[in-house]
């Protein structure tokens, strides 16, 4: 079964971002910055243990997966050396090889990037995939979960009428895709007026619960989302969303001019 983790770990973020960042590199002014040295003042150390740092070494190398980058073991130790150079003042100079190197890698951590994701969204076609999603999702947001599938967890507002079906209501959301964290721009909003009847089905059923000022995380499967409608553009068909969610307001129907 493809792992439920969608997205890479920090290490892997921060190993794209140097390869990035390198490429088309300029002078740097060092104004302001004091010189690095082969050894800090005795008062910055930690009482670290070394294990601490080799598992830190041991996290980045599993997650950025070099393997896949088809590095050989004498490219990853060199690689290793210019790190260790720079950290002790004395870095390598930044050359064409250099770039060329760093333009391929772009290119090869883009693919695994990409065959990552379609991993993460054929995964829920697979029987019992689903459902052991929700039931990891609920541990992660410590969430309950209604009888149509609906996993929540409501933070509680104001006293005050629930919104019911005809009513008005005046929300923010934030949303992202099922790992929790990529978000969604095309499905978020700030403060705006809809009636409820016109929402998702999983979005409809939650606020009902909701009161104002409440605020709320939902995870809504696909039958509780878009179903067998379109999708927006940009959103993985057949995969859950995340919605973290504040009521700010209920205009009844009976007040509704």
């Amino acid at each position: 079964m493809v792992s439920l983790r969608f997205s890479l770990k920090a290490p892997v973020i921060l190993f794209c971002s140097l390869i990035v960042s390198a490429v088309g590199q300029t002078t740097i002014s060092t104004e302001n910055i004091a010189p690095a040295t082969a050894h800090p003042p005795a008062t910055a150390a930690r009482p670290f243990p070394l294990t601490a740092f080799t598992a830190i070494g041991s996290s980045f190398a599993q997650s950025s997966h070099l393997h896949e980058l088809g590095w050989s073991e004498e490219q990853v130790s060199a690689f290793l050396d210019g790190v260790r150079g720079a950290l002790l003042g004395k870095p390598t100079p930044y050359d064409s090889a250099a770039e060329s190197v760093s333009t391929e890698m772009r290119r090869r951590v883009q693919e695994i990037l990409a065959r990552q994701k379609r991993q993460a969204v054929e995964a829920f076609t697979q029987p019992g995939y689903l459902e052991q999603y929700v039931k990891e999702m609920r541990k992660r947001f410590r969430l309950q979960q209604t009888d149509s599938g609906l996993a929540y967890r409501i933070e509680p507002g104001r006293f005050g009428n629930r919104p019911r079906p005809g009513d008005t209501v005046v929300v923010s959301c934030g949303v992202t895709a099922a790992d929790g964290t990529t978000p969604l721009p095309q499905l978020s909003s700030e403060r705006v007026r809809v009636k409820l009847d016109g929402l998702l089905p999983g979005i409809m059923e939650g606020l009902q619960m909701m009161t104002v000022e409440s605020k709320a995380i939902f995870v809504l499967i696909p039958a509780l989302s878009f179903g067998e409608k379109p999708w927006p553009e940009g959103v993985d068909r057949g995969t859950p969303l995340v919605f973290f969610l504040t009521l700010h307001e209920v205009i009844t129907a009976e007040s509704t001019p």
